[in-house]
């Protein structure tokens, strides 16, 4: 998806998973994405609704644990607790922790 694209959607959310960062490093190298022309006006950020996601963990491969995945995909975009709590290490938001 191009940048543009993004823009245009204007999303409420933000999820960020890239394909083999564990969230630390997606964490790093965030301000490559923040400086992006009308990064801070998408409206999942002016929400703070941006999350880095354990995408290596959960979601970037299939097996078993993509099952944790969608319990933690239901506590970030609904709130809904769906099995055992969601830890920072497997979402958190960006200049909160």
């Amino acid at each position: 998806m191009t940048w543009d694209a993004v823009r245009a959607a204007r999303p409420d959310v933000v999820l960020l998973m890239p394909c083999g960062f564990p969230p630390d490093r997606t964490l790093t190298e965030l301000d490559l994405l923040t400086a992006l022309p009308g990064w801070a006006e998408l409206p999942a950020v002016r929400s703070g609704e941006v999350w880095v996601l354990d995408g290596p963990a959960h979601f970037n491969r299939p097996g078993p644990r993509v099952v944790r995945g969608v319990e933690v995909l239901a506590q970030v975009l609904h709130g809904a607790r769906v099995g055992d709590p969601v830890t920072g290490a497997e979402a958190r938001r960006p200049g909160r922790e």
